[in-house]
């Protein structure tokens, strides 16, 4: 057990940090080359940092044993987000401006409500254990609706200032801090930081840790700078580290009898959020909140709809039948995720959308809760 859990976080660092030293890069540069606007800029970047979600959904479809491992890691990574990274992002926002912060209640609802609205369509899906094409269909449009839906509340009301983002504040890219040698640096109110400590930054953040050696060596040598051919190297490892934690996982499932949707709901979601966490931490600091909330729900959002509808749509085209699924704890989960998600929601609102150190506390507890829940069915 310790070797295949150490195996399988191992790869999964390397996956992060593949998606944040040379993804996230790559597509700015595809970007900036192709003369994307802002909006098209964030919505290529959301595209591609979905692709570590998009090919598990892809490769978990293709084996019917599989198709709990995939679901679960995505929708398990929804829940790890609204418990632990809220949760820490309310905590460090305590320690490191000795107050709470607070969060944009109408961004919150209308981001919050379109994910319980995709969770209750998911559990209406997965209780006859049969998924059909017309509900994949659904699934996957339900994210161009609410994409429209979003581009027009900011023509009209401007809620996250976007628009204005380079000239306010600091961009998604310097906030959650992927490549700060390509993004100019600004302290908390957008001015720019001095260059001798922009240097020291850059220096002390370039280096990986030591532990990844092996992926920082194959990465810089077989990975180009032309940004198309960056991105097809690029896309080719994500397949090969997810298919390799999906074959630890066969082999977990098998050693210790529990269902791959407990294993994709818990440990490939701590695995996969590590960065998350980090983002959290530094979004604290830098009083960027309102952003963090945004780009986490958003990105849980576009994993349901996309990264689960999509892959199903393309199996059930190529194999021309319906997916199946025996696992019975999957409906149980979603409903217990629905319960985790609306009991952190009236949390939030409940300290008046302000991030306590008490709201960190009682986060953290529910997933703790949610856990042991989890355990339990197994």
């Amino acid at each position: 057990m310790i070797i295949l859990s150490a195996l399988f976080f191992y790869v999964l660092s390397g996956q992060t940090y593949l998606s944040n030293d040379y993804l996230m890069p790559c597509l700015e540069s595809l970007s900036t080359k192709w003369h994307l606007s802002e909006t098209g800029t964030g919505i290529l970047m959301a595209l591609g940092m979905s692709i570590p979600e998009l090919t598990t959904n892809i490769l978990s479809c293709f084996k019917s044993s599989r198709i709990g491992y995939g679901f679960g890691a995505i929708v398990g990574s929804g829940v790890f987000d609204f418990t632990v990274c809220f949760g820490l992002m309310s905590l460090f926002s305590n320690y490191y401006h000795k107050r709470a912060l607070r969060m944009n209640l109408k961004a919150l609802m209308r981001d919050i409500y379109v994910y319980l609205l995709t969770l209750l369509f998911l559990t209406f899906v997965f209780w006859d254990y049969e998924i059909s094409l017309t509900e994949a269909l659904i699934l996957t449009l339900f994210y161009p609706s609410y994409l429209l839906y979003s581009l027009v509340q900011m023509e009209q009301k401007d809620d996250f200032q976007l628009s204005h983002q380079k000239h306010h504040f600091p961009t998604l890219l310097q906030f959650l801090d992927f490549h700060p040698e390509q993004a100019e640096d600004l302290d908390v109110d957008g001015k720019e930081i001095g260059q001798e400590n922009q240097q020291e930054q850059v220096q002390e953040e370039q280096q990986p840790s030591k532990i990844l050696l092996p992926f920082t060596l194959l990465f810089k040598f077989t990975i180009p700078k032309h940004p198309e051919f960056a991105f097809i190297i690029i896309s080719f490892y994500c397949f090969l580290t997810v298919n390799v934690t999906m074959t630890v996982v066969d082999e977990f499932v098998e050693q210790f009898s529990v269902s791959p949707a407990f294993v994709g709901l818990t440990i490939a979601s701590w695995g996969g959020n590590i960065q998350d966490i980090l983002n959290a931490s530094l979004a604290a600091k830098n009083k960027k909140t309102e952003l963090a909330t945004s780009s986490i729900i958003g990105s849980q959002i576009m994993n349901l709809q996309i990264c689960l509808g999509f892959p199903w749509v393309l199996t059930m085209l190529i194999w021309q039948r319906n997916i199946t699924f025996y696992d019975e704890t999957i409906s149980q989960s979603m409903l217990a995720i629905m319960t985790v998600v609306l009991t952190s929601f009236f949390l939030m609102l409940q300290q008046k959308l302000r991030l306590t150190y008490k709201l960190g506390v009682m986060l953290l507890s529910i997933y703790l809760l949610y856990f042991i829940y989890e355990l339990l069915q197994q």
